[in-house]
């Protein structure tokens, strides 16, 4: 048995997503739904990359899920360091140095390929985000909402499978200083798979040309290299002050795909060590 058929049997109660499944079901109301979609956001993300023959890989659970890949013979997976939770015999790692660049980008200074060394058996490997609670993220870079390319905030980078290259993008600007995406993130491009690392509820929405919307600057995961980010301030000196929001917000522009994370790794930290209350209703 592969080890898909071993979660399958041992976890009847976990339910699989293959690449005809969305990552995260919809668990809302007929009227909470319609809501969503007049919105314009959706939290179905797009795993089935074009040109890719067969499921190639699974991901399980809801909070810190798990991603099974299957490498067919001479198939590789990059990922971060780390991640590797169980695999089958068959599949010999590698570790890459990537030097500064990857220490920039969040990401340390090696990857590790894992490769598949038999002449004619599939392997399989399974891997689990670093940070708890993580949930996984599929991109296809060769989508048109995409279009090879995008970037993500610093660390979001997990894994890749097929032709992706992960460097360090630099951001000038007051965008960089007050817009929740700091002076330096990842750029992710290639026409393959690249896996994202996002906290909480992730949803996803296709801008038009023009069109813009007002995020969170702590909510930002992802955006296509074609939308254009800047800030707004979020509202008057009392908006300010008594809102919650802090100073700015962040304004993303259209055309492109903007995926958004309702809390973020840095925030959850500050929740568990105490320097964040929650406040109780």
């Amino acid at each position: 048995k592969n080890l898909i058929d071993v979660y399958e049997t041992h976890h009847p109660h976990i339910r699989l997503f293959d690449n005809k499944q969305p990552t995260m079901p919809l668990e809302i109301n007929e009227d909470g739904l319609l809501v969503l979609q007049a919105s314009g956001w959706d939290n179905d993300v797009d795993v089935a990359p074009e040109g890719m023959e067969g499921t190639k890989y699974t991901i399980t659970g809801h909070q810190s899920q798990v991603i099974t890949f299957k490498l067919s013979p001479g198939e590789m997976l990059r990922t971060e360091a780390g991640i590797m939770l169980c695999s089958t015999e068959g599949i010999s790692p590698e570790s890459e140095f990537v030097g500064c660049s990857g220490c920039c980008s969040g990401e340390g200074c090696c990857y590790v390929n894992y490769k598949n060394d038999q002449d004619v058996k599939d392997e399989y490997i399974s891997c689990t985000p670093n940070f708890p609670t993580a949930k996984v993220v599929p991109v296809d870079l060769s989508s048109k909402e995409f279009n090879g390319k995008l970037k993500c905030q610093q660390g979001a980078f997990i894994a890749s499978f097929g032709d992706v290259d992960v460097t360090a993008s630099v951001t000038f600007g007051l965008a960089c200083c007050a817009g929740g995406i700091g002076f330096i993130q990842q750029s992710i491009s290639g026409s393959g798979v690249a896996f994202l690392s996002g906290v909480g509820t992730v949803v996803q929405k296709r801008l038009e040309p023009g069109e813009k919307i007002i995020v969170d600057t702590n909510c930002i995961l992802a955006w296509a290299d074609s939308v254009e980010l800047s800030v707004r301030r979020a509202g008057n000196f009392v908006g300010i002050v008594g809102a919650g929001e802090g100073i700015f917000n962040t304004e993303l522009t259209g055309p492109g795909m903007v995926i958004v994370q309702s809390y973020n790794e840095q925030l959850l930290k500050d929740v568990i060590s105490g320097v964040t209350k929650i406040n109780v209703v």
